[in-house]
This record gives C-alpha cells, sequence and structure tokens, in this order.
C-alpha cells in the first residue's frame, strides 16, 4: 500500500463524475444530519479528520465485482445506494474501503442535497420530506480577536452549519439552539467549488453584501467583515486547497485479499458489525444478493404487528442453518462458506418465513421478542425438516418463552445458539469422502431435551418457584407478556388482537382519585407501584379492551354493552379464564383482589411448569 492526498474538491469530484464507488462489502449511508454538520466545522478548525482506504483497480477488472454508486441525495424514504449498471466511464476506478461516511457526507454538504421527514408529519408525500442544502451563517462566525489583534476560534461555539431550504436560508433571523433570535446570512457551502483557484474575497465578500435583504443586515455584514472574509477564506482553503484526503492505495485485484485488509482496518469500533461484514461478502458475489435481502427482511418485518429483524440476525441464521460455526471467524468468509449460504437460501428464507408466521400466531411482535437469537433455533428445527405438529408448535411456544423469560441468551449468545443446535442435530459422517453432514435427532421439538441442557454460564431454561415470584413482579410489558402468555395459552392470537389490560383501572390510581376513595395517603405510592404489574393485568381481545377502557371493574363486570349485552355473558368461566378471585371488587378492596388474584395466578403458573418444577426439586 502506498499513501497519498488529494483536496475535497477532488475526492467530490471523483463522485461526481463517476469515478469512486463503493464496492459490496460496504454498509449503507447511515451519518445524521447534526454529524455532517459536525464534520464540516472540524474542518474550519483545521482538526484532522482521519485517513481513507482506496481501492483503485482497472474498469476491465471491476467488472468482475459489484459496486454501488454514492448517494448524490439523499432521501429518507429511498435511504439504499444504487447498484453500479452500465459501462465505467474511467479506465481505472476507485473503491472506497474505508471513509465511506465522511466521503458521502462532504458530497451531500458541498454538491447533493438531504431529505428526512419533518416532525409530526407522516405522510411520505415530499411537502414532509422539504429538499435541504448545506448552509453556513455567516452573522455567528465563532471568531474573535486576540491581544495580538489576530483573529482565533473560540472553541466552546461551534460553526453553525445547517441544512436548509431555499426559504429557510433566505430568512434574516433565526433562534439558536437556547431559543434567542440572532441575526443570519446563510451562505450555501457548496458556492466555494465554482470559485477560481486563487479566488478574490473582498470581491466575493461585496457581492454577498449586496445580497443582504434589509439595513439591519446589511450593518451585522459590516461589523462582521473580518471575520466574514476570514471564514469565506477558510472553507475556500480546506475545501479545494488543502489536501485533507490523506488515503492508502490498494491496487489489489483479487476480493480475498482486499476483504482482509477491509476486516483489518475496520476492526475498530465502527458502526459496521462482524455479521454485517459476512452479509457484504455475500452479496459481493451474489448478483441481485442484496436487493433480495433486503425485500426479505423487509417481508419479514411486516408480519402481523411487526418485528425488528436486521442484517446482524439474517446473516447470523444463515451460519446457523447452514451448519457453518456460529462465532465469527475470518474462515466465515471463505468462499465456499459463502457459496453454502447461498445455495441454502431458499430453504433459509422458507424455514425463517415459517418461524416468524408461528411466532405472529403466538401473539409476537417486535416490542415482545426481547431476544432476536432464540428465533433461530426454531428456524433451525424448521430448515432441517422438524415436524409443525401441534405438539412440536406448544413445544416451541415453551421454548420460547422459557427462554425469553429466563433471559438466556443475554451476554452469551452465540455460545447458548451452539448449546442448543448440538442438542437439535448429530453428525453424519460420509466413509469415503469424510464429508460431515447433519440432521436432525427426532423430529417433534424437543423441549425435554432442552430443559435439562446445562447452558453457558450455569444458565437453564429451568423455572423455578423462586422465578415464578419475581414474574409476578413484571410491570406491563414485555416480560408480563410472556408470562400472561403462559396463563393464557389458547388465545387465537393469530385471528384476534389482544391487549394487555389493568383489571382495575389505570386511571383509578391517580393521587386524587385515591383520596376520593378513602385510601389512606400511606398505601398510595404501593398500589400506583402494583397497579401494572401481573396480578392487575390480563389479556382481552382489543375491542373489549376498548369498550372497557376506564370503566370500574366492578361496574364493567356486572353491567351491559352498548348494544344491552351482558358484557361478562358467563361470569364463572370469565373468572375461571382469567383467575378471578372470589373476593369483592370494589376498589377499596385491591389490595385484597390483588393478594387474591397473584395466589391463583401463581397456583395456575405451577401446574402448567408441574413437571420442570419436580425436575427444579429432584
Amino acid at each position: 500500500m502506498s499513501y497519498h492526498s488529494k483536496t475535497i474538491k477532488q475526492a467530490v469530484e471523483d463522485i461526481e463524475f463517476e469515478k469512486a464507488f463503493l464496492p459490496a462489502i460496504q454498509r449503507k449511508f447511515v451519518w445524521p444530519k447534526h454529524k455532517i454538520e459536525y464534520l464540516f466545522d472540524s474542518l474550519m478548525r483545521n482538526f484532522p479528520i482521519g485517513s481513507f482506504l482506496f481501492w483503485e483497480l482497472k474498469s476491465e477488472k471491476a467488472y468482475e465485482y459489484v459496486f454501488y454508486n454514492f448517494l448524490k441525495k439523499y432521501d429518507e424514504r429511498k435511504p439504499n445506494n444504487e447498484r453500479k449498471s452500465g459501462n465505467f466511464l474511467h479506465p481505472e476506478i476507485i473503491g472506497v474501503l474505508d471513509g465511506q461516511q465522511r466521503l458521502s457526507s462532504m458530497y451531500l454538504g458541498l454538491q447533493g442535497t438531504h431529505r428526512e421527514r419533518l416532525k409530526y408529519h407522516r405522510s411520505l408525500q415530499d411537502y414532509a420530506y422539504p429538499e435541504t442544502a448545506l448552509y453556513l451563517n455567516l452573522l455567528t462566525l465563532p471568531y474573535y480577536i486576540t491581544e495580538e489583534n489576530d483573529i482565533d476560534i473560540k472553541q466552546e461555539i461551534d460553526f453553525e452549519f445547517k441544512f436548509l431550504t431555499q426559504e429557510e436560508a433566505k430568512q434574516i433571523s433565526s433562534k439558536n439552539e437556547e431559543g434567542v433570535w440572532k441575526k443570519s446570512f446563510w451562505f450555501k457551502v457548496g458556492n466555494v467549488l465554482r470559485w477560481s483557484d486563487d479566488p478574490e474575497i473582498d470581491e466575493i465578500y461585496e457581492a454577498l453584501k449586496g445580497e443582504c435583504s434589509d439595513e439591519s443586515q446589511t450593518n451585522a455584514f459590516n461589523t462582521k467583515k473580518r471575520f466574514i472574509k476570514k471564514g469565506l477564506r477558510d472553507l475556500h482553503k480546506r475545501v479545494c486547497e488543502e489536501q485533507l484526503i490523506n488515503y492508502f492505495k490498494v491496487t489489489k485485484d483479487d476480493l480475498d485479499d482486499i476483504l482482509k485488509i477491509f476486516i483489518r482496518v475496520n476492526s475498530g469500533g465502527t458502526i459496521l458489525s462482524k455479521t454485517d461484514l459476512l452479509f457484504s461478502t455475500i452479496v459481493a458475489t451474489w448478483e441481485d444478493g442484496r436487493d433480495e435481502i433486503e425485500a426479505f427482511l423487509k417481508d419479514l418485518n411486516s408480519k402481523g404487528d411487526g418485528f425488528w429483524f436486521n442484517n446482524d440476525f439474517l446473516m447470523r441464521s444463515c451460519l446457523v442453518l447452514s451448519d457453518l460455526p456460529v462465532l465469527f471467524k475470518v474462515n466465515s468468509f471463505k468462499s465456499k462458506n459463502v457459496q453454502l449460504v447461498k445455495d441454502n437460501w431458499d430453504k433459509i428464507k422458507s424455514a425463517l418465513i415459517k418461524t416468524v408466521d408461528l411466532l405472529e400466531s403466538f401473539g409476537f411482535n417486535g416490542s415482545v421478542l426481547t431476544s432476536q437469537n432464540a428465533v433461530i433455533v426454531i428456524a433451525y428445527h424448521f430448515m432441517k425438516g422438524g415436524d409443525s405438529s401441534e405438539t412440536s408448535k406448544q413445544a416451541i411456544k415453551k421454548y420460547l418463552l422459557y427462554a425469553l423469560l429466563k433471559n438466556v441468551y443475554g451476554g452469551q449468545g452465540d455460545q447458548v445458539i451452539s448449546s442448543f443446535r448440538n442438542a437439535l442435530r448429530k453428525e453424519l459422517v460420509n466413509e469415503e469422502t469424510k464429508e460431515k453432514t447433519y440432521q436432525l435427532k427426532q423430529n417433534t421439538f424437543p423441549i425435554n431435551e432442552f430443559l435439562t441442557l446445562k447452558l453457558p454460564a450455569n444458565k437453564t431454561l429451568k423455572i423455578s418457584e423462586e422465578d415464578i415470584e419475581d414474574y409476578m413482579g413484571y410491570k406491563k410489558g414485555a416480560n408480563s407478556f410472556l408470562v400472561l402468555s403462559l396463563l393464557y395459552p389458547n388465545l387465537r392470537f393469530n385471528q384476534v388482537h389482544f391487549h394487555q389490560d389493568h383489571i382495575h383501572p389505570d386511571s383509578r390510581f391517580r393521587n386524587a382519585k385515591l383520596r376520593d376513595y378513602g385510601i389512606v395517603e400511606e398505601k398510595w405510592e404501593d398500589w400506583q407501584h402494583i397497579k401494572d404489574t401481573i396480578p392487575n393485568l390480563q389479556l382481552m381481545e382489543g375491542r373489549e379492551n376498548s369498550a372497557k377502557n376506564a370503566t370500574h371493574f366492578k361496574d364493567w363486570f356486572e353491567g351491559d354493552d352498548s348494544n344491552g349485552r351482558k358484557n361478562v355473558a358467563d361470569s364463572i368461566k370469565f373468572s375461571k379464564d382469567n383467575f378471578i378471585p372470589n373476593t369483592e371488587f370494589d376498589f377499596i378492596n385491591f389490595e385484597l383482589f390483588y393478594e387474591k388474584r397473584k395466589e391463583l395466578m401463581k397456583s395456575e403458573l405451577l401446574k402448567v411448569l408441574n413437571l420442570e418444577i419436580e425436575q427444579v426439586q429432584q
């Protein structure tokens, strides 16, 4: 590798004139606006912006690989880079291996535009995503005059770079972060690219002053004259004169060599994860692979009430379901492993779809699924031809609920996945070729074997009586849903939406209400704490919950709906199904109701978990 440098303007031109591209091993552009603005602040202060790594190769060789264009107009609705198509326009091209985020930010700030959704707007129309460009406020430059009559920069005040619409840039005053109004003159940063190599700053200053909208802005411009000239001069220097893009140039043609360099360079604290690298490696040699995988993730996440699966989950699933090592190693990037994942892709997709459909039928969504790693083990069962009988479904549901409640994947997720996978499969060795393959030990999901498994860090799926006592204190949220799912095993989540409902309404526990009911003040804090916990929660059909709303439980239980029908048609069955104790339902008896229902729920959980409890006690 050799060390070189160029100006920011030259780097921007490489992107503009389609000489610089992103190899498929690069990730998406992820920097928010404020980080781009902060980068330009660093440039004005002459702070170092880090080195870059460029891969230079001849265009005829570049056709063998997959490249993507830089984003020239960022739009939050379409954040993905487009794949390079057609002929290369130069005999040699540049693949940016390290520095994509910084280069993309410089281009967007100097030559491109930026669109993101306005607050409180839900529309996908352009008016909710206005086009903005980067501007610098010339009237708030953080300069001061030193005792030697030199100009220096105040460290505690930023250069006011901001993405604005054309209309916003015309405003002669604006609020700062503290809400104080100040004079503004917004200069479009990209204009420096059109200046000559040795610009006449005095002439530029006068031309800009002529654009002032009123006398007050002109006066401010005159007052800040020395600072404005300094700011304009420094901005041009940083962008067009000084060679601030310091880069290592790599000229190797082999992608395996490039990957080794890329991993080495990107091993220190970037947003890139190891599984992102696997993703990038797979799509680098898989035509339309990125689009295929991203479209699949989108479909997967749109199921039911929505999930939050990402590349990290999907790439780890590819490793596990292809019987490759779960722990990330450089060997994961071997071409034969990549080919294995590609060959298995349709089966992997099918197993994951089947798994997520099952999760949806259990009532799960992204907010309830507290560990995505737990899903991969289920998908492995289906990948290897495991059945989806009612017996297996109930076993899978038990495994999932237990795994999430016991948090077995916290801290050592990869090792836990390996343990479960080894419990699911057996190894077969071809005597002639010595090739290893794997198949399931049994066709039904092995929940009982899982319960006896000793997991890393002395974890286990087994739930104890002590655990059950702890579960009673879970507040409304993901974990309380898991416990309630054990208590309501027969609900048809795939047919009806169920909500976690407060039996005694949340609104009854406000201080004023408690005072009205004559509850002694010493109990208020305790009641307000336990009102959101399991013994005051039930799973209720969404429509029923909306109708019940803040109605006093006693009134709702004994009353009629808007059509004159009883809210509770069969009070005995309702009480049994929902663990309603045989006590007075008046709110003043909440404490007794809570404790009695808590005991009923604990008793039911002991029955549900009977086998496992016995195993714990042995």
